[in-house]
């Protein structure tokens, strides 16, 4: 089983939140897991609201040196993403995400409502 992960569950790991452990389930599986460029850089602007540059690249590079595959743009995504985002219901942001999951069969570990409307979208919502 593949997974996908949602900016709001990286960020419910980061802080210790509900379910958090859930999430470090997920983590500790880094060749199942794929993180798509946007939930970095979603996390990235919410952390450097809370904490300096320097602190929130160390954060961001822990991730990267677990063996976490942080997935790029590409052609192809980005006409799934186009196609999700057109069906309505999601940012552009969160579009990119549901579209890596659908892509790859993946469940989509998340706590957004939003991606409960998703057609075909595989997920584990958090509280």
């Amino acid at each position: 089983m593949a997974y996908v992960l949602d900016t709001s569950a990286l960020i419910t790991y980061l802080y210790d939140e509900p379910e958090a452990d859930r999430v470090e389930v997920v983590l500790r599986q880094p060749d199942s897991l794929l993180v798509p460029f946007m939930t970095v850089m979603e996390t990235r602007y919410v952390l450097q609201r809370a904490f300096p540059p320097s602190r929130v690249g160390q954060i961001i590079e822990t991730l990267r040196s677990c063996g976490v595959s942080i997935i790029e743009s590409n052609p192809a995504w980005g006409v799934v993403a186009a196609d999700v985002k057109t069906r309505g219901g999601l940012s552009l942001g969160d579009a990119w995400i549901a579209a890596l999951a659908l892509m790859h069969d993946a469940e989509l570990l998340h706590n957004d409502p939003e991606f409960d409307h998703v057609e075909g979208l595989r997920a584990i919502r958090l509280r």
